[in-house]
């Protein structure tokens, strides 16, 4: 499908899932490595509410303004920034899906803390205002598709498997590393003798 877009349109936006860890890391790591592609840029969503919600506002309390939740909050948004641009090297743009309740210091505070990564963020109005709405965000991407970037994956296919979970853990989802429990290793150690 995204063969057949790439034919037929200038741009192909391809939805990749949630997080630029789980939706992310499979489809530049997986699809991009397999299908032969090399993204331009990468747009990562968020929400005013989502990242109160994150900074543990209660769902019966995110229409209110809160900076000290959004404060909270953010960390889990400028960590995804940086795994798209620090991990696989692409120009990233935040789109913050605009609501009516969403207050201009929320939106300031997002856009401030993006910027101090040197990511924009882009409005998309779209929920009020129809396509117009999206205009602001879909000038935005084609801008950073005209950056330079340094795509490469997460990992080198010549590593070992054990090495490859390895460097997603640390890489992406920052752990100190990976413990392989029960039949892992076993069956890390069948899957390398089946040369796969």
């Amino acid at each position: 499908a995204t063969d057949t877009a790439l034919k037929l349109a200038d741009y192909v936006v391809t939805e990749a899932g949630f997080g630029a860890d789980l939706g992310a890391e499979k489809f530049l790591d997986i699809k991009c490595r397999a299908a032969g592609l090399d993204p331009s840029a990468v747009v990562i969503v968020a929400t005013v509410k989502a990242l109160k919600y994150n900074g543990g506002v209660p769902k019966a309390e995110l229409g209110a303004e809160n900076l000290e939740a959004l404060e909270r909050g953010l960390p889990n948004l400028l960590k995804h920034v940086e795994n798209i641009t620090q991990v696989y090297g692409l120009p990233c743009v935040v789109a913050i899906n605009r609501f009516s309740n969403d207050t201009d210091a929320e939106l300031a505070l997002i856009a401030d803390k993006c910027r101090a990564l040197g990511v924009n963020v882009a409005l998309s109005e779209v929920w009020a205002k129809g396509g117009e709405g999206g205009v602001p965000l879909a000038e935005e991407v084609l801008r950073q598709t005209g950056e330079p970037n340094d795509f490469r994956q997460s990992y080198d296919l010549s590593l070992s498997i054990r090495e490859k979970l390895e460097a997603i853990a640390v890489n992406i989802y920052h752990a100190d590393g990976v413990d392989l429990a029960g039949n892992a290793v076993k069956q890390l150690d069948e899957i390398a003798a089946l040369g796969l």
